[in-house]
């Protein structure tokens, strides 16, 4: 390779990690602001902030999908830049850009609108500019759809005075933060709703203890009547069984809602430590476990496919991960987090944690074989020690985590995939937990990571 060529190939090199960088800082700070908040108003203030701060987008609207509407359609909830107007509009699927973003569920742009003839026919006939303001002299139009596992929660919408809203290169930023953004509009919502049943839930006990206290007051002027009353005081009775079966019913329904964000495990734990999970040291085996090329597929997949992929290799890999009793404690978007013995204690963690390493593979291979999704590779490092676990946040949200050397470790090690051509690796504390013939593995060495002192001996299982 000649001077020239290598040093392209270098600077092509740093351009790419340099934008990767840049990917994951603008993530970061779109789930610091979005993703904490459980406020519908706050999450779209902190949306258009982000938006104007790193695309320039200073007239903005999201729709969102309207469950009460007999045809499906979306309503404006918030805008930037038009002074509230087009608030509550509802525009039905399949109408405008804006409705055919909702109806594919896929990114459509529009640049040099006055003379796209395409735009023109379609702004005639669905009437767009009826429906919804606009700015004067428009000249290219945007809308994203909101996406959360394939179902759609609403659409971004932006128009410009310019020809060109963003650069090519900015389009899988402006996704992934479409993403972030349709995740904290569902969680909120979903909030939303089980603040609703709380409340509720408030005001059918006091509606209960105000007619049990009302009935004892009449049961004691008129005991007398105690016998004419007993048919109407079973029927009461009966009444009260009611609600409370209703009232049951209710909790199970916020049991089941908690228990599809985290491990049944955890709510168990939950339920028997009043909501709470103190944070101490366990005894763990912690898996680290990436998609190989994950990014590259990504790039030139629609956002639905990919989304339908996620979905079937997470869905199968989580399942194994509960079947031998592990908890995924985070899912990366091209991996996941997971730990074998916290918070329930178990003494063959670090076998269970191979055997789900192992279960994995196979199971991930046979979907490639069914051509339910394409081939791939994939990293997994495990490492056995001890963590701090337990709930970390405040009254309005936590989340279980784990800190401590050995989730570093295991976090290093995953990546050594890349550099032995295999997937599945494993330290020398988890082979001796697990009881693994070091004869039956290829030993790798000692290996040093990086932020950690000493070396790490390192054993290939795949």
């Amino acid at each position: 390779m000649s001077t020239s060529k290598a040093v392209s190939s270098s600077a092509s090199l740093q351009e790419l990690v340099e934008r990767q960088r840049s990917i994951v800082q603008v993530l970061g700070e779109v789930s610091c602001r979005i993703n904490t908040s459980l406020d519908l108003e706050a999450i779209f203030t902190s949306t258009f902030e982000l938006l104007d701060a790193h695309f320039g987008f200073q007239h903005v609207m999201i729709l969102l999908v309207d469950r009460n509407a007999q045809e499906e359609s979306l309503c404006v909830f918030a805008s930037h830049g038009y002074d509230g107007a087009g608030l509550g509009v509802v525009v039905p699927f399949g109408r405008g850009i804006v409705g055919m973003v909702a109806k594919n569920r896929r990114l459509m742009r529009t640049s040099n609108m006055l003379q796209n003839r395409r735009y023109a026919r379609a702004m005639n006939a669905a009437g767009d500019t009826a429906v919804l303001p606009g700015i004067p002299n428009c000249k290219s139009k945007l809308a994203v759809p909101l996406l959360v596992r394939d179902e759609l929660v609403g659409v971004l919408a932006v128009e410009s005075t310019n020809l060109a809203i963003y650069d090519d290169g900015d389009e899988e930023l402006l996704q992934l933060m479409s993403t972030q953004i349709a995740i904290a509009i569902n969680n909120a919502d979903q909030f939303q709703k089980i603040e609703t049943a709380n409340t509720q839930l408030v005001e059918l006990n006091e509606n209960l203890e105000s007619k049990v206290k009302e009935r004892t007051r009449d049961l004691a002027r008129q005991k007398y009547h105690i016998e004419r009353q007993h048919s109407a005081l079973t029927q009461q009775h009966e009444a009260l069984t009611t609600e409370q079966q209703r009232t049951q019913q209710m909790l199970h329904k916020i049991e089941t809602l908690f228990g599809q964000q985290v491990s049944q495990n955890i709510v168990s734990e939950l339920v028997n430590t009043e909501g709470e999970l103190s944070a101490k040291t366990y005894e763990v085996t912690v898996m680290f476990l990436d998609i190989r090329n994950f990014s590259a597929f990504a790039d030139v997949t629609p956002a639905v496919e990919v989304a339908t992929f996620q979905n079937i290799i997470f869905g199968e890999i989580l399942q194994i991960v509960r079947k031998h009793g592990g908890i995924t404690t985070q899912i990366l978007g091209d991996g996941i987090m997971a730990v074998f013995g916290a918070p329930v204690v178990m003494a063959d963690h670090a076998s269970r944690a191979v055997q789900a390493g192992y279960a994995i593979l196979d199971r991930v291979r046979q979907l490639g074989e069914e051509g339910l999704i394409d081939p791939v590779r994939l990293g997994m490092g495990l490492h056995s020690g001890d963590v701090i676990a337990g709930n970390i946040g405040n009254a309005y949200r936590k989340q279980y985590s784990l800190t401590g050397t050995t989730v570093i470790t295991a976090a290093r090690i995953e990546p050594l995939n890349k550099r032995f051509n295999s997937q599945f690796l494993v330290s020398g504390q988890t082979l001796k937990a697990a009881q693994l013939a070091a004869g039956d593995t290829y030993n790798a060495g000692e290996i040093s990571l990086k932020g950690l002192g000493e070396k790490v001996a390192v054993y290939q299982l795949a």
